[in-house]
């Protein structure tokens, strides 16, 4: 049974709508993970992930826009060498597996990655092409399960040297490419239909005015505060997927 909303549910939506796609901006990740809660509030857990690749895929497009002038279209090529596959094969399995040891899993991969930052130690020791090619695959398949594929990536793309404009315009326009080919197999599936796009097409409005305001905000960031204020959302999110 598809989800019908009050009027409060969908002021709650348009509120997360908001703060998540404002977060994406300014972090290029976690907007999704901001938002999560306010679906699973309002539509259920079974509608929670579909409905947020929808808006997410609004979000990370107009953000992509928005930061058009640093993206590596090289890097992009490569990803998708194994996201696109990750994702066909996790929003296949969407439906029959359970997501709750996954976020977990990535919960302790996050916060192992925020520790490190802390230390000497380098991780990944190394970002090329190729690595940033295979990663693609887990982020892919992650992305289907549980909303986003950013947290996953992020490392590789840091490491490889984007910052800025450059690592939010290349997150996005990677993220949008996983979420098209989320949103067909659904859509095959019969799991998304033209109702929830007209659901959820004001709320499209209020990501892509989110995206303006971060996108704006980080081009006027410190490198530092930049990577500061990304490492602090890996931790949170990272603690909301150990809890999840």
């Amino acid at each position: 049974m598809e989800p019908h909303l009050t009027t409060a549910q969908y002021l709650i939506l348009a509120a997360g709508a908001l703060l998540g796609s404002t977060v994406s901006g300014v972090t290029g990740v976690g907007g999704g993970m901001v938002f999560l809660p306010f679906l699973v509030f309002t539509v259920g857990a079974k509608y929670a992930v579909p409905y947020l690749t929808m808006l997410l895929l609004v979000a990370n497009v107009s953000r992509a826009y928005f930061a058009r002038r640093g993206i590596d279209w090289t890097v992009w090529k490569h990803f998708l060498i194994g996201a696109v596959p990750g994702a066909v094969f996790g929003a296949l399995v969407y439906t029959v597996m359970p997501a709750v040891w996954i976020t977990k899993a990535l919960g302790v991969y996050l916060l192992a990655y925020v520790i490190l930052s802390f230390t000497k130690t380098t991780w990944p020791k190394t970002a090329t092409l190729k690595s940033i090619g295979w990663i693609g695959i887990p982020a892919g398949f992650v992305s289907a399960v549980v909303g986003g594929s950013g947290p996953v990536v992020v490392p590789w793309l840091l490491r490889y040297g984007l910052v800025k404009e450059a690592f939010i315009g290349t997150e996005a326009v990677g993220a949008s490419s996983i979420h098209v080919v989320k949103l067909l197999v659904w859509g095959g599936a019969r799991m998304i239909r033209a109702h929830d796009v007209l659901l959820l097409l004001p709320l499209s409005i209020l990501m892509i005015a989110g995206s303006y305001f971060g996108t704006a905000l980080v081009t006027r960031m410190p490198v530092r505060l930049f990577r500061s204020i990304l490492i602090f959302s890996l931790a949170v999110i990272g603690l909301r997927f150990l809890l999840y």
